[in-house]
Parts: C-alpha cells; sequence; structure tokens
C-alpha cells in the first residue's frame, strides 16, 4: 500500500505544478490586460501627421487613466472617469473607421473657436503654436470626411464656432498632411483613448 501511495503522489506532482503555473501565468496575463485597458499603453506612431513633433516609427507611451474604454470585454464605449485633459496635449482617439489616431488638442468644451487667416484662434486670442514647422497655415475646415459617416457621434467642425460639452477640437502639427478634425469633425470624448506623457524617438 505505501508503494502504491507513494507512486500516486510521485503522479500527481507534475500536475499540480503545471495547475500552478498556469495559474500564475492566469493571473499575469489578466493583469496585463488591465494595465493595458485602464491605466498604460504602448503605441507607434504611423504616419507624419503630427511631424516635426512625432515621426513615422516613433514609440509613444500613453496614459490611459479615467479614459474611455472600448475593446474585447466592452463591445460598447464604456466611459468610467473623467480623464485629465488640456490644451495642446497629445491625444489618442478612435476615428470614424475604427482605428487608432494621434493629434494634438487645441479646442476644449465651451470654447469658441476660429480658423482666420491660417491661424487658430480660441476665444479671440490667436493660439500660439511654436510646435508648427515655419510658415504653416491653418486651412478652413472641409468636412470631407464627415460627411462619409452621417451617423457617427462626430460633431461637424464650422469655420468658426463654440464647442459642445464633452467635444474636443483636434488638430495634427504637420497642418498641410493633417487629416484632423477639419476633415471628420469636432471629436466626441467617447471616442478619446488616452493622452501622451512620455515618447521615444
Amino acid at each position: 500500500m505505501g508503494k502504491r501511495e507513494n507512486i500516486e503522489k510521485l503522479n500527481q506532482k507534475p500536475y499540480s505544478k503545471l495547475l500552478r503555473r498556469f495559474r500564475y501565468f492566469l493571473i499575469l496575463a489578466l493583469v496585463a490586460i488591465l494595465i493595458r485597458t485602464f491605466i498604460f499603453q504602448i503605441y507607434v506612431v504611423s504616419g507624419n501627421s503630427m511631424a516635426p513633433t512625432l515621426r513615422n516609427g516613433d514609440i509613444v507611451f500613453v496614459s490611459k487613466l479615467g479614459f474611455p474604454v472600448f475593446g474585447e470585454f466592452f463591445p460598447f464605449d464604456f466611459i468610467y472617469g473623467n480623464p485629465s485633459l488640456n490644451r495642446l496635449d497629445i491625444v489618442i482617439f478612435e476615428d470614424q473607421n475604427s482605428e487608432t489616431s494621434i493629434k494634438r488638442l487645441v479646442g476644449e468644451p465651451s470654447e469658441y473657436y476660429e480658423i482666420n487667416y491660417g491661424k487658430v484662434m480660441i476665444e479671440s486670442n490667436v493660439l500660439q503654436e511654436e510646435y508648427l514647422p515655419d510658415g504653416s497655415l491653418t486651412s478652413e475646415p472641409s468636412n470631407s470626411m464627415f460627411y462619409q459617416f452621417p451617423n457617427s457621434p462626430f460633431l461637424e467642425m464650422q469655420k468658426s464656432g463654440r464647442i459642445p460639452d464633452n467635444y474636443y477640437l483636434l488638430l495634427g502639427d504637420n497642418r498641410e498632411y493633417s487629416t484632423d478634425s477639419r476633415s471628420f469633425g469636432l471629436v466626441p470624448l467617447e471616442k478619446m483613448r488616452g493622452k501622451v506623457f512620455y515618447t521615444f524617438q
């Protein structure tokens, strides 16, 4: 009897060790998913719409604290907090094609904006944009992409107007080659995904 019990215990050891490893792996995977979903995520910049600040292939670290969530666990835009957003922040958002995009926040909710002679004006003051390439001019809105998605939550951008609550005006630093709010409209909070806090070039 003693030998049989010892053999059974020896046979059980590999299985219990395998089970423990699987449990650790599962916990680590869940922690990684939670961090990626709710805390921070790393993105690689695609394209040069944010040049010269960010260029194709640059790596950005994005804070997701308080930002709306959309993913495998939430098949809808889940807003669970109030993200900290300020003018000139570089943000990540989801466009009408459900693709991740990166732009600069230049207009906040309730602010009056205007595109005047190639300049962005907020509350009748010219926005100081030292990050723009020399000679950059901001063209007026075309809303070319906005009209392709009539049922999207984005709002049409005019040459001037007041930004509604929970909406943002986003522009690329490379104004001549950027598809931004001038094309797809003002971006709703529910489509914002995070804020860049560190870049690696």
